[in-house]
């Protein structure tokens, strides 16, 4: 996305954090995938790879020989919200989620701002996704706007989430992040942008906002109870339920993370599933100024390393210091990169 900044605006962006950087999805089928986040939604190709090697194996602790090819998609080149597809080459994998609806631990969905959510919404049902209902209206009260959204299952078993940026007042907070958009080269020849947000279910609230605000140095910009008959309908949340919805977000509008801890349901947990070579969401990709201060960080509030640093390429951010740890709040995977 073009940088073309107007500074006399606030666009509410924190002056500090990591926004996630890339959706690190499994993919069934790479060219597939890659044509409906290119051709649907507006995405640019800005780095393809082959994954071998003992690092490559040692960091998604896959047996040795293991390969994949890799596909690093973006909203042309804005460094937060890219998508990193992976194709792994096994016999034997299964679907992340693999239960109707979001009443799941781990990781979620992708959320994409649209300009005309209606006309995007019936274009991607061309391309094969399935809607869970007409876009609706999300009060989220009165300074902060109420965007219209619908969710749908995608590619791969991943959930994507509409979001038109609408308001009653014209000091609603979400006009300004409609203003950056306006402002740093508008949405895609598709109608849509990067990945605004991705929503992550925890278990444990403290430990996943810890490390979300201490590793990652994010800050919360929305804290609220998500419940009534149209989030249910619009969520496929059970009747009655009620959960803790906190926004938080990095240096960047885009990249946000949406974390939710479900208060008065229960949750099936698909962090088990969520490893290679399994089809699906499996990380979330953060860049860091500082990964041993990151990995410090994480294993004092309990986390796992899942891999320890080890240098690799990464696609359009050529060399880089990566590891991954296990959220402590759910053990869903980060991957964290430094780039050298």
């Amino acid at each position: 996305m073009t940088q073309t900044a107007n500074a006399s605006r606030d666009y509410g962006i924190a002056a500090t954090g990591s926004p996630l950087h890339s959706a690190t999805l499994g993919v069934d089928d790479l060219e597939r995938s890659t044509r409906f986040y290119v051709d649907a939604l507006g995405f640019d190709v800005i780095g393809r790879q082959s994954l071998s090697g003992r690092e490559f194996e040692t960091h998604w602790r896959l047996p040795a020989g293991a390969t994949a090819e890799m596909a690093v998609l973006a909203d042309r080149s804005c460094e937060a919200g890219r998508l990193a597809l992976l194709q792994f080459n096994a016999s034997h994998r299964q679907r992340v989620r693999n239960v109707e609806g979001q009443s799941v631990f781990g990781f979620v969905n992708l959320n994409f701002y649209a300009d005309d959510i209606f006309g995007l919404t019936r274009s991607l049902e061309r391309s094969g996704c399935t809607s869970w209902s007409e876009p609706l209206v999300h009060d989220m009260g009165a300074s902060v706007g109420q965007p219209i959204e619908v969710m749908m299952d995608g590619p791969d078993s991943v959930i994507i989430n509409l979001i038109q940026l609408a308001a009653d007042r014209p000091d609603a907070r979400i006009l300004r992040t409609a203003a950056y958009i306006a402002d740093h080269g508008g949405y895609t020849r598709c109608g849509s942008t990067a990945v605004a947000t991705s929503a992550h279910n925890v278990s444990n609230y403290d430990l996943a906002r810890a490390f979300y605000t201490q590793v990652l140095g994010m800050s919360v910009r929305n804290d609220v109870i998500l419940q009534g008959a149209e989030m249910e309908r619009f969520t496929r949340f059970p009747p009655g339920a009620q959960a803790h919805d906190t926004y938080l977000q990095g240096n960047h509008i885009f990249g946000k993370i949406a974390m939710i801890h479900p208060l008065n349901f229960p949750c099936t947990d698909m962090v088990a599933r969520a490893q290679a070579p399994n089809i699906g969401y499996l990380a979330q990709t953060f860049a860091v100024a500082d990964l041993p201060a990151a990995l410090a960080t994480a294993t004092a509030l309990g986390s796992e390393v899942f891999s320890a640093p080890k240098e690799m390429p990464y696609p359009a951010l050529g060399s880089v210091l990566a590891a991954m740890v296990r959220n402590p709040g759910s053990g869903a995977l980060h991957e964290l990169l430094q780039r050298l």
